[in-house]
């Protein structure tokens, strides 16, 4: 992703799924550069295969929402049992990362764990209270980060310098980004994003957010997933620079007069195209996952290059099917798949490295 009316509003719905300025700034521009799209894409090279262990003692996967591949660890998040789990890189099971409750280090519905840059820990988001956690890499419960007020988070990240850049709904429904030091919980800098009329929008494909952040650059870089336009913040100066906008033949965008109501949303979810995924890579480029509403219902990967000078996109060559679970890591790409009904196994990582079309495949 009943015949009797629900009572409930269809976003905590959507929230229960899941289980399955200091700076404020407008980000209406009207130059932007239109980018077409290359005719050689680059492509996905298989390089790995990795098993994920089924030990008798271990856990049994349920749904895995998200994956997070590190130099040592494999994270997978599921959603089904509401759990973090840790495996080698090899594929071994390793432990848990926290537990399902209220009490000291526990959650009641995780999100995708959010890496802290040249540490061993993580932040993970709890839907279910708006609280933020913090653990180690092996497990052990560190904190809990405070912000300036409660916010129920989309999307967010950590910079190498431990901002925490996130986005969320104001309580006049407008969308923002938020630049939050994790020291001291102070907010630097506060970005629109989206305006109130587009509030169930904003909040239903929360996850679907595309959110970067180039570190050499200062450039934050937000993508709502129901537009082809890629918004850039310049973090030193704290200004919209011109948006971009990749283009691509397939897109189908939301119309701007758009006001169906939550019940609406929700049944005609898949009727238009959308951003699924954005992912800095090492190289500096961005990698962005499209999800198309064509007969093939295919899902498209583009590389977005050259952003210091001027931003070139090309398609990725790739054998991704649709909704696949996805993650990116350097110039590595990570797919999960699940086991098969004879697999006494957790599932497996496919993992491909991003090439440029003029070098030699891997393997």
């Amino acid at each position: 992703m009943k015949e009797k009316k629900l009572l409930v509003p269809v976003r905590w719905l959507v929230l229960l799924f899941l289980i399955f300025g200091s700076c404020e700034k407008s980000a209406v521009e009207n130059q932007q550069d239109v980018i077409a799209l290359k005719a050689q894409g680059a492509q996905l090279s298989l390089v790995d295969d990795i098993i994920l262990e089924f030990p008798e003692s271990g856990p049994a996967l349920g749904i895995v929402g998200s994956i997070t591949v590190l130099e040592d660890y494999i994270i997978a998040l599921d959603v089904m049992r509401r759990r973090v789990e840790v495996f080698g890189i090899d594929g071994s099971y390793k432990w848990t990362i926290g537990s399902r409750g209220d009490g000291k280090g526990q959650y009641k519905i995780p999100s995708e764990p959010t890496i802290i840059p040249n540490t061993d820990q993580m932040l993970i988001y709890d839907a279910g209270t708006g609280g933020i956690l913090r653990f180690s890499f092996k497990g052990e419960f560190v904190g809990i980060v405070k912000l300036s007020e409660r916010r129920f988070i989309h999307r967010m990240l950590v910079s190498n310098g431990h901002n925490l850049i996130h986005t969320y709904s104001e309580k006049n429904k407008n969308g923002m980004l938020c630049v939050t030091s994790l020291d001291t919980g102070e907010d630097i800098a506060k970005f629109k994003v989206s305006d109130s009329q587009y509030d169930n929008l904003f909040w239903f494909f929360g996850r679907n957010q595309g959110i970067a952040y180039d570190e050499a650059r200062k450039m934050i870089y937000f993508a709502r997933p129901w537009e082809e336009k890629i918004m850039r913040i310049d973090l030193t100066t704290r200004r919209f620079l011109a948006p971009i906008t990749t283009n691509h033949p397939k897109f189908i965008s939301v119309k701007t007069d758009y006001s169906k109501t939550e019940k609406e949303l929700a049944k005609n979810i898949d009727n238009f195209s959308r951003l699924d995924g954005m992912h800095s890579l090492s190289s500096g480029d961005i990698l962005l996952r499209y999800l198309f509403n064509d007969p093939s219902k295919s899902t498209t990967l583009i590389l977005l290059s050259d952003l210091s000078v001027h931003p070139s996109t090309q398609e990725v060559k790739n054998e991704l099917d649709l909704y696949n679970v996805f993650s990116c890591s350097e110039m590595f790409v990570y797919k999960y798949s699940p086991p098969a009904d004879d697999e006494d196994t957790n599932g497996r990582i496919r993992v491909y490295r991003l090439i440029d079309p003029l070098e030699t495949p891997i393997g």
